[in-house]
């Protein structure tokens, strides 16, 4: 059971109350004067988390007409009119991180419709006619020696045979298509050369498979292979080697062996750039775990308000000015992104500077009224305290990225 330090005057209204009202008559505010626990934040939270009301509207006004205002009067006990803020931050960062992810689904979405052609590159080889003919790439400025370094693509050596069959009689349109990868001017003795070129390919079937396993990425996170073939080969039998197995290859090819290692080896071999929905799943794991990491940050920042900004004595109070901020901030973000979303993308995008700049000019307008401290401090410590803000954050993000992934 708690005890009650009770007020003369209700906190929140200026209502007089009698020694035996536990509740002011008029707004219904706890007559209870007394220092906040953090537990009693959590409780505000989970008591009121379905009760939204004209206290939103209240409070929004109040964010953005007075900056600061909002926690000065928390902190003074008037807390009736107002979402609580644990509460408040919860509501909003999940209308954020919701709204992110719809923008990075929207991104990617956009990027493999514009980038589908290019993306169907990636399952095809390339070799140059050096390559094929087994000489060494010659480089100079005239149009003949580049000749050397064009590069002709296949799906797999089984069509190497009929494609260069087609190169040998190609038409001059192919051909002079060919000389303009290298920036070579299509005339008649250009294309001759190619085609000259072209005619003395007479490689076979085994020395392209030898071609082709030289080609291609052949390095697995820190594990390097011979050839593309060894690659391929580790990549197919991964899902299935025991984790002593994967010791055991990983110890051959000179690296530390670990649960990191392997959870991280693992992971990359299911990753699919090519695949949309995978790389949507995993930016949304991701974002997830920054979720997560945001609200870790804000009684950290707390602690940095508390040793910068001392004027406040309780922890509390610098935890309640983090939170609010923060929320602050995820408010004007979303605006940013509704705008992207579902009104302007270009316009939206060039909003971006201008969030910045306003949270920046929230920020120093809320310390200098919640600390009452002079102009030149207040910039000065806010300065100072975005040092170790920015490590922290950046490590945590970090980490929650790669948690993410690992996910």
């Amino acid at each position: 059971m708690k005890t009650l330090r009770k007020s003369d005057t209700c906190l929140n209204c200026q209502t007089p109350l009698k020694p035996e009202d536990n509740y002011c008559p008029n707004c219904g505010q706890e007559n209870n004067h007394r220092i906040v626990p953090v537990s009693h934040l959590l409780f505000e939270t989970v008591e009121s988390f379905v009760h939204i009301d004209s206290k939103l509207w209240n409070t929004l006004k109040a964010t953005f007409t007075r900056p600061g205002k909002i926690t000065v009067e928390y902190l003074e006990g008037k807390r009736a009119s107002y979402v609580p803020p644990v509460k408040f931050y919860v509501f909003v960062s999940f209308v954020f991180f919701l709204l992110v992810g719809m923008q990075s689904d929207d991104t990617i979405d956009g990027a493999y419709k514009s980038n589908k052609a290019s993306l169907s590159i990636s399952e095809t080889e390339s070799l140059s006619i050096s390559e094929l003919l087994g000489t060494k790439t010659t480089y100079g400025n005239s149009d003949k020696s580049k000749i050397s370094q064009i590069e002709l693509t296949f799906a797999d050596s089984s069509t190497f045979a009929s494609i260069i069959s087609y190169y040998h009689n190609a038409p001059d349109k192919t051909l002079d298509s060919l000389l303009l990868q290298e920036e070579i001017d299509t005339t008649a003795e250009n294309r001759e050369a190619l085609r000259l070129s072209l005619q003395k390919i007479t490689a076979t079937t085994k020395q392209i498979d030898s071609l082709f396993n030289k080609q291609g990425n052949t390095e697995f996170g820190n594990l390097k292979f011979a050839n593309k073939a060894e690659y391929e080969k580790f990549k197919q039998e991964l899902p299935f080697l025991s984790n002593n197995q994967l010791d055991s290859i990983i110890k051959s090819k000179g690296e530390e062996p670990g649960w990191f290692k392997r959870q991280l080896i693992r992971k990359m071999s299911r990753f699919n750039a090519n695949d949309p929905e995978f790389i949507k799943q995993l930016v949304h794991a991701i974002l997830k775990s920054i979720s997560i990491t945001m609200f870790v940050m804000m009684p950290l920042t707390a602690i940095l308000l508390l040793f910068i900004f001392y004027r406040k004595k309780y922890y509390y109070e610098h935890l309640i000015f983090s939170i609010h901020t923060h929320t602050v901030f995820f408010i004007l973000f979303s605006f940013i992104l509704i705008i992207q979303l579902f009104v302007s993308k270009s316009f939206g995008a060039g909003c971006w500077s201008w969030a910045f700049l306003l949270c920046f000019v929230y920020l120093v307008l809320s310390l200098k009224k919640v600390y009452k401290q002079s102009w030149g401090r207040t910039i000065g410590k806010l300065i100072l305290m975005s040092i170790p803000y920015f490590v922290v954050s950046l490590t945590l993000v970090i980490f929650a990225i790669l948690y993410g992934f690992l996910a």
